[in-house]
C-alpha cells in the first residue's frame, strides 16, 4: 500500500468520525441507541468499510461510543455521567440541594423556552405536540411512570428546540438527575387532581408560547411552571413526612394496647 493511501484511509476515516461525532453531539443519535450498522454507514458515506470501522474506533477512544459483542456500536452515557455523578450522591444526602436545583432548573427553563421561541422549526413543535399528546394521554390512564417519562421528554424537546447542544446536554443531564431523585415525589404530584388540571394547562401554554414565536410569553410560563413544581413537591414531600410520623405515633398506641 503507498503512502498517498495510507494518507487517503486516514482523512476518510477522520471526516467520517468527525460526521458521526457532530450527530451524537447534536442528539440525531441519542445516548444509548444503536448506530448504524458498518455496512450501512459505508454506503451512506460511499466508502468501503475499513475507513468507517477506524472512525467508529476514533469514537470508541474518545468516549463517546462503545459496542456489546456481536450487537453493534451504541452512544455512551459518559456524555452525561460526569455531571450526574458529581452531583446525584450529594443531593441524594443534601434535600437542600434539591431546591438549588429546582431554582437553578427555574432559570434555565425559561432561557430554554425563550430560545426555543425564537429558533423552533416545524419538526421541533411536531416533536412537542407528540410529547405534550403521550403527556396528557398517560394523564388520563393514571399511569404515573409514563406521565414521568413524557414529563422530561417534553421539557428535553424544548431543550433541543433551542438549538444549542451545549443547553441540550445539560438540560438532558439536569432532567435525569431531576427524574432519578424526585420520581416518587413525581408519582404524588401527579396524583393531584388539582395539581393535574394545573399541570396540563401549564404544558399547554408553554407549548403555545413557542409555537408562536413568543419569546417573553414562553419564558414567563416556563418560570411559573417550576415554580408550580418546586411547590407541589415540597407540599407532597410535606405530606409524605406528616404521614409517617401518623403511622409511627399509630403504632406506639398500638404497643400500648396490647
Amino acid at each position: 500500500m503507498s503512502q498517498n493511501t495510507i494518507v487517503k484511509a486516514q482523512k476518510l476515516s477522520e471526516q467520517i468520525s468527525s460526521a458521526l461525532e457532530e450527530r451524537i453531539l447534536s442528539g440525531i443519535y441519542p445516548v444509548g441507541s444503536r448506530l448504524p450498522a458498518e455496512r450501512l454507514l459505508a454506503e451512506e458515506f460511499g466508502v468501503s468499510r475499513p475507513p468507517v470501522r477506524d472512525a467508529l474506533r476514533t469514537l470508541a477512544t474518545r468516549g463517546l461510543t462503545f459496542s456489546k459483542p456481536g450487537g453493534g456500536h451504541y452512544v455512551s452515557e459518559d456524555l452525561h455521567t460526569d455531571f450526574l455523578s458529581s452531583w446525584q450522591s450529594l443531593i441524594q444526602r443534601h434535600d437542600y440541594l434539591r431546591q438549588d436545583v429546582l431554582d437553578f432548573r427555574r432559570h434555565i427553563e425559561g432561557t430554554l423556552a425563550a430560545l426555543a421561541a425564537e429558533r423552533r422549526t416545524e419538526t421541533d413543535l411536531a416533536r412537542l405536540q407528540y410529547w405534550l399528546l403521550e403527556l396528557e394521554a398517560a394523564y388520563e390512564r393514571q399511569d404515573l411512570v409514563r406521565q414521568a417519562e413524557a414529563d422530561v421528554a417534553f421539557h428535553q424537546a424544548i431543550a433541543d428546540a433551542a438549538h444549542n447542544t451545549l443547553f441540550s446536554h445539560l438540560a438532558a443531564s439536569l432532567l435525569l438527575m431531576i427524574h432519578r431523585h424526585t420520581q416518587s415525589n413525581l408519582a404524588n404530584m401527579f396524583s393531584y387532581t388539582s395539581a393535574k388540571e394545573d399541570l396540563h394547562g401549564q404544558h399547554r401554554a408553554i407549548f403555545h408560547a413557542i409555537a408562536s414565536g413568543e419569546p417573553d410569553a414562553a419564558a414567563a410560563v416556563a418560570r411559573r411552571h417550576i415554580d408550580f413544581v418546586a411547590d407541589t413537591l415540597q407540599a407532597a414531600q410535606e405530606h409524605i413526612e406528616r404521614e409517617q410520623i401518623s403511622a409511627a405515633l399509630a403504632e406506639k398506641d398500638r404497643k400500648r394496647r396490647r
